[in-house]
């Protein structure tokens, strides 16, 4: 088991960065997932499942140690109920990646030929935003050490806008693989096009859960300005 108290010693932010590795971890076989559902590969369709579900499991781990164990009285200059919900935020990307990939896993659903290049690119849009979330940690990590240092917050909250600004092209692409199911949805299963609008707003939260943890640091930093 992960040692969080010494973890919290040697870095207060530590713990949540190695969380948020592990949440990346989850998101990064997704565009391979959807490729492999065109192709109707289902059987490298359940292997991507499995590694998601992994990585999702062992960030869920990480989590469940850092809350049994954060000590309630921590020397440090952010407070444990802004750490608690970053986690939350963090975890929930990987919640998301699982539920995404169980669901089009048990329903073996293939993905409409005409939407294909679409979603494929609105997914790699997603896990961008993702990456970008996860530079955050990295970059909030030095920002701690160096004190809430001028050139150290500049660099983080314009990394912040960054992701904000990725995240909203993440809803365009959104917004057109919508339109372009209004398109063909007379020639698919009723039920199919239901579960796929389903996909695309857990794409979109991938995507959303990144911005929100950006919005969260941003939070933080504030409250110590």
């Amino acid at each position: 088991m992960i040692n969080i108290s010494s973890m919290f010693a040697r870095s207060p932010f530590k713990p949540l960065r190695d969380h948020m590795d592990k949440v990346a971890e989850s998101v990064v076989p997704l565009k391979d997932f959807f490729e492999a559902l065109h192709q109707e590969d289902y059987a490298k369709v359940k292997e991507i499942q499995q590694q998601v579900s992994l990585a999702e499991k062992e960030a869920d781990i990480i989590k469940n140690e850092v809350r049994d164990h954060l000590p309630r009285s921590i020397f440090m200059p952010i407070n444990r109920r802004d750490l608690l919900e970053m986690l939350d935020m963090q975890d929930t990307i990987a919640d998301v990646a699982q539920d995404i990939v169980n669901l089009l896993t048990l329903r073996k659903m293939s993905l409409p030929k005409e939407l294909c290049q679409d979603v494929i690119q609105f997914v790699e849009k997603s896990q961008q935003v993702c990456s970008m979330a996860q530079d955050l940690s990295q970059e909030f990590g030095d920002v701690l050490e160096s004190g809430f240092g001028r050139h150290e917050i500049n660099k983080l909250l314009e990394m912040i806008n960054q992701v904000s600004t990725a995240e909203t092209e993440a809803d365009d692409l959104e917004d057109s693989v919508v339109r372009k199911m209004f398109e063909v949805e007379d020639r698919m299963k009723p039920v199919d096009v239901v579960f796929w609008y389903k996909i695309f707003e857990l794409i979109g939260d991938i995507a959303d859960y990144s911005k929100k943890t950006g919005s969260r640091l941003r939070l933080m930093i504030a409250s110590n300005q």
